[in-house]
């Protein structure tokens, strides 16, 4: 059998991608999670109780923890990271350390044993952020562009400057040790298991205390919903053609932040007014503004009908067709803060 290590993999894409790679035939899925941000919930007992699963609780971190992963490793998708806006700005070092260390020990680990095949490193689009806001680079923007760091004194860098540090560590690496990677560069994926700190997740919070309070309404953005971005991922990871290439992973769909709010309010079934706020600011909040330029999707696959990436599509038509299955709701009807990313 194929052995296949996700990491992250209690998270939320990391779990996402280890419950398709469950279901492929001839596949050994190795999942590596340390709970700092992922969830060891009932969810994911049940996938690592599947026959074809074998769990680790472990630090990435710790390069000696790596010892106990298996040598004959085929696939590695390394979704480990520490994100979270608050995150960012409250614990920058410890960002930084954790996603910059794991990949390295991975790299070290895995990378000389010739037995690695790809090494999918999950990117981020705010490796290119500083490029588009401070160079008015054109959107959508091709996987070529100038990376850039608009001011390293901003601790909001510390994810983004970890995850371009990232894909030079990884192209260089697997280079070195002759592996294919790729790098996929995701753009706002939405779905269960997305957790807090989020858009998404921080206006359903508020509405279940009912209070309907945007922040950065006028903000745009694309959104994907996480299975949309699984199966692009998984796709690139088995595609020849995707080896040793960077792709973005997103919507070529730009909603304003208001029309997203106002779509979740249709689905929750309330009428309600939006109350409309501008965007926090911090004193660094000029150099880290990422808005205005998440939109495109390179991974050209045939659409589903309900698809929310169809030109004409409402995003709400996604939202509405996983409601029941992510969303548990309060005595009034609202849906709870800790299930709320399956709603949109």
């Amino acid at each position: 059998m194929k052995k296949v290590i996700v990491t992250g993999a209690a998270g939320f894409i990391g779990f996402a991608i280890a419950r398709k790679l469950s279901a492929e035939p001839g596949t050994q899925l190795i999942v590596v999670d340390n709970y700092v941000r992922g969830e060891n919930d009932a969810e994911y007992q049940a996938l690592c109780a599947l026959p074809n699963v074998t769990a680790f609780n472990i630090d990435l971190t710790d390069a000696a923890a790596l010892a106990v992963l298996p040598d004959d490793c085929h696939t590695i998708y390394h979704m480990a990271a520490l994100n979270g806006t608050q995150n960012f700005y409250e614990r920058p070092y410890d960002v930084l350390r954790c996603s910059t260390l794991p990949t390295f020990h991975l790299l070290d680990r895995y990378g000389p044993t010739g037995k690695l095949k790809r090494f999918v490193y999950a990117g981020s689009s705010e490796s290119y952020a500083g490029t588009v806001q401070k160079f008015n680079w054109p959107v959508p923007t091709a996987e070529d562009v100038p990376l850039c760091i608009t001011d390293p004194t901003n601790p909001r860098w510390s994810y983004g400057a970890s995850k371009l540090h990232g894909e030079i560590l990884v192209i260089n690496a697997c280079r070195q040790f002759s592996v294919d990677y790729t790098v996929v560069r995701y753009h706002n994926a939405y779905g269960p298991r997305m957790g807090d700190n989020h858009v998404i997740p921080d206006f359903l919070s508020r509405m279940k205390q009912g209070v309907y309070a945007l922040y950065g309404h006028e903000d745009t953005r694309s959104f994907i919903y996480v299975d949309d971005a699984v199966r692009a991922t998984v796709m690139l990871a088995q595609n020849g053609k995707a080896a040793n290439e960077t792709v973005n992973v997103g919507s070529e769909r730009e909603l304003k932040i208001a029309d997203v709010g106002r779509t979740i309010l249709d689905i929750a079934g309330i009428d309600a007014e939006i109350e409309l706020n501008a965007s926090p600011r911090s004193r660094h909040d000029q150099a880290a503004n990422l808005d205005g330029f998440q939109r495109r999707m390179v991974v050209h696959r045939r659409p589903r009908r309900d698809d929310p990436l169809l030109p004409g599509t409402s995003l709400g038509a996604r939202a509405r067709a996983t409601r029941q299955r992510a969303l548990n709701t309060t005595s009034a009807g609202l849906p709870c803060a800790t299930e709320c990313a399956g709603m949109l």
